[in-house]
């Protein structure tokens, strides 16, 4: 054995302990007691402060399962927002191509009337210099 791997050994070895310290004392911390302190929650008491347990009861495994199926409604929530942003994206594309051909249909009839009213004008014009000139109406 070198001397390298000799020390990444003792290093480990004398850091195990520690490591298992740190997480004993995580685990203690989230074992502390809650307490409701009116409408808020502290971890220190209060006066009139009552303790709260905060405990899961759950096995771990239920505990897996639970996280499990709160994975797949999310999966499930995010594909049904992509596809109901893909169904309203869809849906304002073919509103704005309705609105445009409508007002080209508004823009295309207001021109007829006016073609159809610069005729009639025309036609008054054409008849109003025949009866002027004294020609006879035809």
């Amino acid at each position: 054995m070198s001397i390298i791997t000799g020390l990444y050994l003792l290093r480990a070895a004398l850091l195990l302990p520690l490591l298992a310290w740190i997480l004993l004392q995580s685990g203690a911390a989230m074992a502390q007691s809650v307490y409701r302190c009116g409408s808020t929650y502290s971890h220190a008491p209060c006066p009139q402060g009552k303790p709260v347990a905060v405990a899961d009861p759950r096995h771990p495994a239920q505990v897996q399962q639970a996280r499990a199926q709160t994975a797949r409604d999310q999966d499930l929530a995010d594909r049904l927002h992509r596809e109901n942003a893909e169904r309203e994206a869809a849906r304002r594309k073919v509103l704005k191509q309705e609105s445009l051909q409508a007002r080209k249909n508004a823009l295309a009839q207001q021109r007829a009337l006016l073609r159809q009213e610069r005729a009639r004008k025309a036609a008054r014009k054409h008849d109003t210099r025949k009866v002027l000139t004294g020609s006879p109406a035809s």
